[in-house]
């Protein structure tokens, strides 16, 4: 396993807006690499400039250490799948997949053998005559990953391939597509603006904000170990706290109005911090829980809000210095107007430190963390 595409500070203005600020990425080969961000990030630019629909301002894209910058899209023989699947609906599904072999030279025999291939690949084998508007939008998009797939592509690109289908049918079609993608064994870049799908898609994420890469990582490192406030409260739930950063791996959680009065807890920061510097406390919902009022080592507070969300209940608990921070315990854990206390999970996701710096925007609200929860 070596590495297929390497992006080397590729920039990208649009009438004097940076979309793209030098940013550098390698592709490695067979594995899916996730482009996530909010709209605005860069990410679809990014996937258009490796495709060749974009002419980046400077920067190299180095295909197995060839330059293809100056490439016409046609000559980098890259498969792409749209946000829209951009099939023919006059035209039957085994004319859609051999569409783009037409033009290779292959005899009649060859490309029905290879639509039959592409087909069983994506789990439709024997629809090559059903018409389009016959199939679901799932099978639908699998006949778009089927004909990008037929002319065999060094590289699958696939932009937000999941955003036309309701939602019942997005988390069947991301697992049909991630299982077609590893039987091929080829490799891709996938855009999605949703953590749920980078995080069950992807072998790496790598997180754009305002057209700069953030962090790249397995999706395990970028929940557990962001490296900024942006990235940890991009990529899943989180509540922060001000805190001040102890001795010997702790933080204490607080802020200026309570500062030694507060609570120790185990922590682990995003970079070298000195003992007694003000940091920002990233907590995830499964490394809290609620003890009893009062119990030592937990810092105070009422349930404003209680969602059930099947094994999960999460709680909004608005602590006495202020804050708020949302907790998942057991359905019994506590009841709306309660008093609690909130402690650190043993064997839960650690609090991390960030630096004090760029505060973080607070969390929106419980419907919002149930929701991403279901999804």
């Amino acid at each position: 396993m070596g590495t297929l595409l390497s992006i080397r500070e590729l920039t990208k203005s649009f009438g004097g807006q940076v979309v793209l600020a030098g940013v550098s990425l390698d592709v490695e080969e067979g594995e899916i690499l996730v482009l996530l961000g909010p709209s605005g990030s860069g990410k679809t630019t990014l996937l258009r400039s490796i495709a060749g629909f974009e002419r980046p301002d400077s920067g190299d894209l180095l295909l197995e250490g060839e330059e293809i910058a100056d490439l016409a899209p046609a000559q980098r023989k890259f498969g792409m799948v749209f946000q829209h699947f951009a099939l023919f609906p006059h035209l039957s599904v085994g004319r859609n997949v051999s569409f783009g072999l037409e033009t290779r030279g292959l005899r009649s025999e060859e490309r029905d053998e290879r639509v039959r291939e592409m087909l069983a690949l994506v789990d439709l084998a024997g629809f090559e005559d059903r018409r389009v508007d016959e199939i679901s939008g799932g099978q639908q998009q699998r006949v778009a990953v089927a004909r990008a797939l037929a002319p065999r592509p060094r590289l699958l690109l696939l932009d937000e391939p999941l955003s036309n289908l309701d939602p019942e049918l997005r988390e069947r079609t991301r697992r049909e597509l991630k299982a077609a993608i590893r039987r091929v064994g080829i490799s891709a870049v996938w855009v999605t603006h949703e953590q749920q799908e980078a995080f069950d898609v992807g072998d790496r994420v790598a997180v754009l904000s305002a057209g700069r890469l953030d962090q790249v990582g397995p999706p395990e490192e970028l929940y557990l170990r962001p490296t900024s406030p942006f990235v940890a409260r991009f990529v899943g739930r989180a509540s922060f706290l001000p805190a001040v950063w102890g001795e010997a791996s702790t933080a204490v959680v607080g802020d200026e109005r309570f500062i030694g009065c507060g609570a120790s807890w185990p922590a682990d920061a995003a970079e070298a911090v000195d003992s007694g510097t003000a940091v920002t406390l990233l907590l995830r919902p499964e490394g809290l829980r609620l003890v009893p009022p009062e119990s030592d080592g937990s810092l105070q507070g009422t349930v404003a809000e209680r969602r059930y969300a099947g094994e999960i209940t999460y709680y909004r608990v608005v602590l006495d210095v202020g804050p708020e921070v949302v907790v998942a315990d057991a359905v019994t854990a506590a009841t709306e107007g309660g008093k609690v206390g909130v402690a650190p999970r043993l064997g839960g996701p650690k609090p991390r430190a960030f630096r004090d710096g760029e505060r973080p925007p607070p969390q929106e609200g419980l419907a919002e963390v149930v929701e991403e929860a279901d999804e």
